[in-house]
């Protein structure tokens, strides 16, 4: 039985090359499709991340607001308290309800879902609009101001409400607390009558005078920085909408 073997032509160099270049392009079409993918997944985090900014960005412009007007409101309060001071006029009664409203204080907590979200991602590359980045930089830079002013004015009047352990009566102190309202600048309301705070220790009262004023004087320079961040804000804010917004959902 004879065995009839094929024979094979050998390959002209021209179907080396088209087979090379076929098998390059399929490659290359892949790559280019896989880079294309995640360009695409990248697109649509930075867009997302920026849409989470953007609505943290409302929500720490209503906050400044409220805090803008809150420090402003004590400020105020802290001068009414001092020119009753200096004319003479002030009640044991008052001191209670002054001191005891004043060591409270409005915190700006920014909302930062958004910045914490770029952060874990690798930071700013992923955006590509320097006016943004340069928003965002500023914003935190800000931010970190703003939280060691804060700090500082509570460390004070916590030293403020340490001192009312030492010089407030303590049923007075009770009567405070129970009659205290939820919301609003002025909690505690006046006492009904008091014991001769002033007669007593005037000079404990005037330390805890003092620690109320050095702390609440941080506020015009926490709303100077409020100010700021307000404008960074707006700023940053419309430059997110120019380049993003067309594609929010």
């Amino acid at each position: 039985m004879e065995v009839h073997h094929h024979s094979h032509h050998p390959k002209k160099w021209k179907e080396y090359i088209t087979e090379f270049l076929m098998l390059f392009l399929a490659v290359s079409l892949g790559f280019f499709a896989e880079n294309l993918r995640e360009q695409q997944i990248e697109k649509h985090r930075e867009i997302s991340y920026l849409k989470n900014v953007h609505d943290d960005l409302q929500l720490d412009l209503n906050t400044i607001n409220t805090v803008l007007s809150q420090n402003t409101i004590r400020l105020r309060v802290m001068d009414t308290l001092f020119q009753a001071i200096k004319s003479n006029t002030i009640t044991s009664e008052d001191i209670y309800y002054y001191t005891r409203n004043l060591a409270l204080r409005a915190t700006f907590e920014s909302s930062h879902v958004g910045l914490d979200q770029i952060k874990s991602a690798g930071g700013l590359r992923m955006i590509k609009n320097e006016e943004i980045t340069s928003g965002i930089q500023k914003y935190e830079r800000t931010l970190d101001a703003i939280e060691k002013l804060e700090n500082l004015r509570e460390r004070i009047l916590e030293q403020a409400r340490f001192k009312m352990a030492t010089v407030f009566d303590p049923m007075i102190a009770y009567e405070l607390q129970i009659n205290q309202v939820e919301t609003g600048v002025m909690r505690f309301n006046r006492p009904q009558k008091s014991d001769a705070i002033l007669q007593k220790n005037r000079q404990a009262v005037n330390e805890l005078l003092n620690l109320i004023s050095f702390g609440l004087n941080s506020n015009r320079y926490l709303n100077a920085y409020l100010n700021k961040q307000k404008l960074i804000l707006l700023s940053l804010d419309s430059a997110i909408i120019r380049e993003y917004g067309d594609k929010f959902h």
